[in-house]
């Protein structure tokens, strides 16, 4: 079912000091950088560490204040169908955030919370451009 880890989000108050954090001092490199009014996310690959990435994350509005045991947001997992996962873990009493999927930067995504409380994110695996 889960193939791998695939990303870690974590909450930036500084965008471009976090951004300068992971390029100068962790030698991580940005793949993609996005603004859509609500959010900034930025996504972090780092050469050692193929098809893990950072997710930095910025509410241009900020809804809610993060303590600091709640600056890392989210962990996702990859998965080759989510539509079959989330049937699977529906059947053993998994309350999704979303009744369905979103889609995210290029594929479908969905959250969901562990029994502490943690968020856990499905990511459906990206597809090989033809």
């Amino acid at each position: 079912m889960i193939k791998r880890v695939e990303h870690v989000g974590i909450m930036a108050a500084d965008m471009d000091e976090s951004i300068r954090f992971y390029e100068t001092l962790l030698d991580f490199k940005i793949r993609v950088r996005v603004n859509n009014g609500q959010k900034e996310l930025v996504f972090l690959t780092h050469e050692g560490l193929p098809g893990f990435e950072i997710e930095l994350i910025r509410d241009i509005q900020p809804a809610v204040t993060y303590s600091e045991d709640g600056l890392v947001n989210h962990l996702a997992f990859v998965v080759d169908d989510i539509e079959h996962v989330i049937s699977c873990l529906k059947k053993e009493g998994v309350v999704f955030q979303t009744s369905k999927p979103k889609n995210g930067i290029g594929r479908k995504t969905i959250r969901f919370k562990g029994p502490n409380g943690e968020i856990l994110q499905l990511v459906e695996e990206r597809q090989a451009a033809n």
